[in-house]
């Protein structure tokens, strides 16, 4: 276009001006947007939702994570835990996706039971309606009593248990995963157990310290303290080898009892349909969790294992042990 030399601006100059003014407003709303939206921050108080009851591995694992981010500062806002149990995690999985979808303020800590309730009941709730966001650890399973139970061993249970009528002995249970881990031992052993639901180890422990019911099945880090104190028997461990700091303790196998292992790993996972910079900026967060010494402190002492996975590697994970546990509920329910 030839430069125009008239003292007033023509209408076609006028127009072409407009035209690039418009364009560059435009430019700049869009590097705007983009700049604010690849430095998402949260901008009111966010909610870890557990859904479990208090007290239990679940439980103790959101607040050791949420008081990390606290006092490491890690967010600029309040972070609050809220239990809703039930369901074997369907009723709190559902809150959350039903209710919060693409609110990136929402978490939710979830474990084997959020994918094992969805296998078992088909219009459960589980991790595929969430956004999956990191794996934080892995913990295995041990069988418990209380302190002057009769039996002083995993053999010992087992020799009674067969020769009682099935279903004498009551073993308690905070949902699906454990139902899974009671399920192999008695696929390995021939007994059957009568299975009592709680809503999580913080009752089961409740009811073994007052003798309500015989036995028990759970991870470490809901029992130790009541282990330690002796108010608690541990009868044996799932894992391959015993626990470092539990050495008295033998495993199922080193009793003669060849139990499928089975471990219970304990991730977070976002509200549904999250924008891709709230998920990088959470990711963020639990990467700087799961470096702080706090968090291995809290592993180390609680006999858990370091198992972090991030975003993808988390959803790859999570199909893996799908499969995994699609496979053993096949298993046990063909014995």
């Amino acid at each position: 276009m030839k430069e125009c030399r008239r003292l007033a601006p023509c209408s076609r100059c006028l127009r072409s001006t407009r035209a690039r003014t418009a364009l560059m407003v435009v430019a700049l709303l869009l590097f705007t947007h983009s700049a604010t939206a690849a430095q998402w921050i949260p901008t009111r108080d966010v909610e870890l939702v557990v859904p479990f009851g208090a007290g239990g591995g679940a439980d103790l694992t959101a607040r050791i994570v949420a008081k990390i981010i606290t006092d490491e500062k890690l967010i600029p806002v309040h972070l609050s835990i809220t239990n809703r149990p039930g369901g074997g995690t369907s009723v709190g999985i559902a809150a959350v996706a039903n209710n919060k979808r693409g609110d990136p303020h929402t978490l939710v800590l979830v474990n084997p039971q959020s994918e094992i309730t969805p296998l078992q009941f088909k219009d459960a709730k589980g991790w595929r309606d969430l956004t999956p966001l990191a794996n934080l650890m892995l913990d295995d399973y041990l069988m418990l009593t209380y302190r002057d139970s009769a039996f002083t061993n995993a053999p010992a249970l087992v020799a009674y248990a067969r020769s009682k009528p099935p279903r004498t002995l009551t073993m308690a249970s905070s949902g699906p995963a454990d139902d899974m881990a009671i399920a192999v031992f008695e696929a390995a052993t021939g007994v059957k157990f009568k299975v009592v639901r709680f809503n999580g180890g913080g009752q089961i422990q409740t009811m073994l310290l007052g003798k309500h019911v015989d036995l028990g099945v759970g991870n470490p880090l809901e029992y130790l303290a009541q282990i330690n104190a002796g108010g608690l028997r541990p009868l044996g461990v799932y894992r391959a080898t015993r626990f470092e700091l539990m050495s008295n303790v033998p495993t199922m196998k080193e009793q003669g009892i060849a139990v499928v292992p089975f471990q219970m790993w304990r991730g977070i996972e976002l509200a549904p349909e999250v924008s891709a910079e709230a998920v990088q900026y959470w990711q963020d967060v639990i990467r700087k969790v799961s470096a702080s010494q706090a968090f291995k402190d809290y592993l180390k002492a609680n006999m858990a294992t370091e198992h972090v996975l991030l975003t993808k590697d988390f959803a790859a994970f999570l199909e893996q042990q799908e499969a995994l546990y699609r496979e053993m509920l096949a298993r046990v329910d063909s014995k």
